[in-house]
């Protein structure tokens, strides 16, 4: 058994019990880069884990009454649709070129949210806004959201905490469980289009699990004995870094030709040359 993605979740789940954000923006990369699972694979594999973690965060506060249903459902009304068009442009991504165009992607959206964890924390304790935007602004804010975690796995903890503390005048509990909530609803929309077009390790997801969970006990623990503006910091300088890696030095799209993939990750079916039947499949294995 390979305990790597156990130890990912562990250290991941540590760090967003002690944060409330990092889930999306550690864990993908982290498979990527360290367990070397295709992008495309880790993606759809990761908004399952986020849909199993956030279940039990957003149920907690809804039950203390710390969600604003009215954001949640203004926020659906665009993050629903933005989920399902971020799935449909993955679908039409070429498949030798798609991992490639991810990573990259990733790499861009990571240094995003790195700078907004230091915008929250900065500026999120002083900014008191008094009207919520209009509904069409919501709307729009949770469509974007949707094709951004649908395409990326990344973009409701850090992203959307930002601007709704910024924007929203809602109380801190009160954004980070309304936050939770609609991504519940947005992570399992998106875990149903990866999962019909075959982006979901089911299994990997599950391993994940087993180190998250006790992780996210731990940073809980640990947010009482460590200063937050040091583990902010620190978050958002570990989040640009891995997205400076992404963005700059992941293998160009150009250079993902199916041939030097290797058959086991290459779409090939009977009509392929010099292959049986049996052969055409498509699986992922890592890299050695």
């Amino acid at each position: 058994m390979d305990y790597g993605p156990s130890l990912i979740g562990l250290l991941v789940g540590v760090v967003v019990g002690a944060t409330s954000t990092g889930g999306g923006a550690l864990l993908t990369p982290a498979l990527i880069l360290i367990s070397r699972v295709p992008a495309s694979i880790a993606i759809g594999s990761d908004v399952l884990i986020a849909s199993g973690m956030k279940l039990f965060g957003g149920g907690i506060y809804a039950l203390r009454g710390e969600v604003h249903w009215q954001t949640v459902g203004r926020l659906a009304l665009g993050s629903i649709p933005g989920a399902v068009a971020g799935v449909w442009v993955l679908n039409r991504l070429p498949a030798n070129v798609l991992d490639a165009y991810l990573s990259r992607g990733l790499g861009v959206i990571l240094m995003a949210a790195g700078v907004a964890v230091l915008v929250r924390f900065t500026a999120g304790a002083r900014a008191h806004p008094r009207h919520a935007p209009r509904r069409p602004v919501t709307v729009a804010l949770g469509f974007a959201t949707g094709m951004l975690v649908s395409m990326t796995s990344i973009g409701s903890g850090s992203l959307l905490l930002c601007v709704l503390a910024l924007c929203y005048p809602l109380s801190a509990t009160t954004i980070v469980g309304t936050d939770l909530v609609h991504a519940l609803v947005l992570s399992s929309i998106a875990t149903v289009g990866h999962g019909l077009a075959g982006r979901v390790d089911v299994a990997l997801a599950g391993t994940v699990l087993v180190g998250a969970v006790p992780g996210v006990l731990i940073g809980a623990r640990l947010a009482t004995a460590v200063p937050e503006r040091a583990l902010r910091a620190g978050l958002a300088a570990v989040l640009i870094a891995i997205g400076l890696q992404l963005a700059l030095f992941s293998a160009s799209p150009a250079r993902a030709e199916p041939a030097a993939l290797g058959p086991e990750i290459v779409a090939c079916g009977s009509d392929c040359p010099n292959q049986s039947s049996e052969e055409g499949h498509v699986s992922w294995h890592r890299a050695p």
